[in-house]
C-alpha cells in the first residue's frame, strides 16, 4: 500500500527535473558568437567576402579553404539573424555546405 504514494513521488520528482532542465519558454538561448542575432545586409557576389563580412560583425569564426571555396557565388544576406542563419542564406543553392559547427565556429565546405 506504501509503494503507489512512493511511485507517485517518483513520478512528481522526474516531472519537476524535467521541466527545470527544459529550454526557457523564452526562446533559443545563445550558445556562442555564431548564435548572436545581427542586422544585415550584405551583397557581395563571392562567398570570401561574404564571410569575412558575416566574421568580423560577429566574432564567429568561419572554417573553410577559401581556395576552393572563396569564388563560389553566393546569396545576398539581408535581415535580422544569426550569423549561422546568415552563413545559411548565403550558401543555400550553392555547392556550398555546412560541415560543422561549435558554439564560436562554422566549417564551410
Amino acid at each position: 500500500m506504501n509503494s503507489v504514494p512512493l511511485k507517485c513521488l517518483g513520478v512528481m520528482i522526474l516531472a519537476i527535473l524535467a521541466t527545470a532542465c527544459s529550454p526557457s519558454s523564452h526562446g533559443h538561448i545563445p550558445l556562442g558568437k555564431c548564435d548572436v542575432k545581427g542586422t544585415y545586409n550584405i551583397n557581395f557576389p563571392r562567398f570570401d567576402e561574404t564571410a569575412q563580412q558575416l566574421a568580423h560583425a560577429s566574432g564567429c569564426f568561419i572554417e573553410t579553404d577559401l581556395s576552393r571555396t572563396g569564388a563560389v557565388h553566393v546569396n545576398p544576406v539581408q535581415g535580422t539573424m544569426t550569423i549561422r542563419e546568415a552563413v545559411s542564406q548565403a550558401i543555400k543553392g550553392t555547392s556550398l555546405t555546412i560541415v560543422a559547427q561549435k558554439p564560436d565556429t562554422i566549417t564551410v565546405k
